[in-house]
């Protein structure tokens, strides 16, 4: 039970830390003219989430006592940006609106993680 309190905790803090993020990203990117579509993707949606990538890690060490480590940091950053890239693709090729691709990428996140965090191995 410790650990899912630890997981809650660090994907909770991790989750407000992108979304303030990413309302930087977009003041950011709304007040200059000169972003193109990947520039978008990489200051509103893939530095918020390294952000909050790097700010779980450090959350789910202090609240769990266990590291996650370099090679499980490394999975976690593919599978971020993988998804965050699917999530993005779904909302430019309008499968999915904004919000259900919003609530979409925080669910695999948050269950793909606990996944990840389940299996990783704390050597």
């Amino acid at each position: 039970m410790q650990e899912w309190l630890a997981y809650l905790a660090a994907f909770g803090i991790a989750l407000a830390s992108a979304a303030g993020g990413y309302f930087v990203g977009f003041g950011v990117v709304m007040s200059n003219s000169g972003f193109d579509m990947a520039g978008f993707f990489a200051v509103v949606i893939l530095m918020p989430l390294a952000v909050a990538l790097a700010v779980f890690v450090v959350s789910f060490a202090a609240f769990s006592d266990r590291w996650l480590g370099w090679t499980n940091s490394v999975i976690a950053a593919a599978f971020t940006g993988i998804t965050a890239l699917v999530c993005f693709t779904l909302i430019i090729q309008d499968v999915l609106n904004e919000v259900p691709a919003v609530i979409l990428l925080v669910l695999i996140l948050f269950f793909g993680g606990r996944y990840l965090v389940k299996r990783a191995s704390f050597d």
